[in-house]
């Protein structure tokens, strides 16, 4: 191999590492998304088996979503710190979490929004622990997309580190 192919290849494997440390600050928010995602059509199913009407709930969450993850697909080949979808759907997940406590806590609305589940305290305890987790999660990505978009997340640091270190 000639020196000027050499040369080319090592070019592009480091504008690849590159490109991937920069599309990794956002693992974990891809993560918690996946988890969102998954959670969200188990209750879909849940509820369209249970015939109850309140499927949008989980139906609309998951569009939220695909939008969302579509953001990140197209995030590995146009670098961006704004995931504006990104955030729009983590906050819909928060306030959705959020507005779902209060009627997981009464008996008419959880039997509507939870059909599969049996109608008693531990059950109503559980949920309400889930939706604690989820807006526990959602917060956190929120505040991950904001340390992203002002670089002062740890992944940035290293990629300007590494970025010096091979130029």
């Amino acid at each position: 191999m000639k020196k000027d192919e050499m040369a080319l290849m090592e070019q592009s494997r480091k504008k690849i590492s590159i490109k991937s440390m920069y599309f990794n600050r956002y693992l974990l928010v891809r993560y918690v998304s996946a988890l969102f995602f998954f959670t969200n059509i188990y209750w879909l199913i849940s509820l369209v088996m249970s015939d109850s009407s309140l499927y949008i709930i989980p139906l609309i969450l998951i569009i939220v979503l695909v939008i969302s993850t579509a953001e990140q697909v197209k995030i590995y080949s146009k670098h961006t710190n704004n995931a504006k979808y990104t955030k729009f759907s983590f906050m819909t997940l928060l306030f959705t979490n959020v507005f779902l406590i209060i009627p997981s806590c009464f008996s008419s609305s959880f039997t509507q929004l939870y059909p599969f589940l049996l109608n008693q305290e531990k059950s109503k305890i559980l949920v309400l622990v889930i939706l604690t987790i989820g807006i526990l999660l959602s917060a956190l990505i929120l505040n991950r997309l904001f340390r992203i978009k002002h670089d002062e997340d740890k992944h940035y640091d290293l990629i300007k580190k590494y970025e010096e270190a091979i130029n």
